[in-house]
């Protein structure tokens, strides 16, 4: 009974690309982020899909959701490296956060007439790290809209300029 069941389970295994790799420590904290699930859950109403693991191969590349009130509902996990803050602690919050005084007003008010049209936009801002220091972040955003044409979010692609 049992030949089957491993015949069956080593035959699945070959089919399979995993690499073993060894245990360092035992000591595990936490569990990795389910992004992919959390962006598809997001996503599940929008009328255009992105393809989340074609976006996730930039390791440069930050994602950024904004609900249809501008309050950030989901970020990878990679927007520490760009400007320090854990994407737990950016949740809830307006991407209004990451300005300062020496971001641009002309730039800031073309990014919000874009928003206020729901129109795509491409600028250049100057951001602020967590620690206070300035970066200049280039951001790609697109408006989101069900089947319907209702609003739902922005998705915005941002890096390091």
């Amino acid at each position: 009974m049992f030949k089957e069941y491993d015949k069956a389970w080593a035959k699945y295994q070959e089919r399979l690309s995993l690499l073993p790799i060894p245990i360092t420590s035992w000591e595990f904290y936490q569990l990795p982020r389910a992004e992919q699930r959390e962006f598809n859950e997001i996503q599940k109403h929008w009328s255009q899909k992105v393809d989340f693991a074609k976006v996730k191969k930039d390791k440069n590349r930050t994602v950024i959701v904004t609900d249809c009130d501008f309050k950030i509902v989901f970020a990878t996990s990679n927007v520490i490296q760009m400007n320090g803050y854990h994407y737990k602690e950016i949740m809830g919050n307006s991407p209004k956060m990451f300005q300062g005084s020496e971001t641009s007003l002309d730039t800031t008010l073309k990014i919000r007439k874009a928003i206020g049209n729901r129109e795509p936009f491409k600028a250049i801002v100057l951001n602020y790290k967590k620690n206070g220091e300035t970066y200049f972040c280039e951001i790609e955003a697109y408006p989101k809209f069900n089947t319907d044409g209702t609003f739902l979010n922005y998705i915005a692609f941002e890096k390091a300029a």
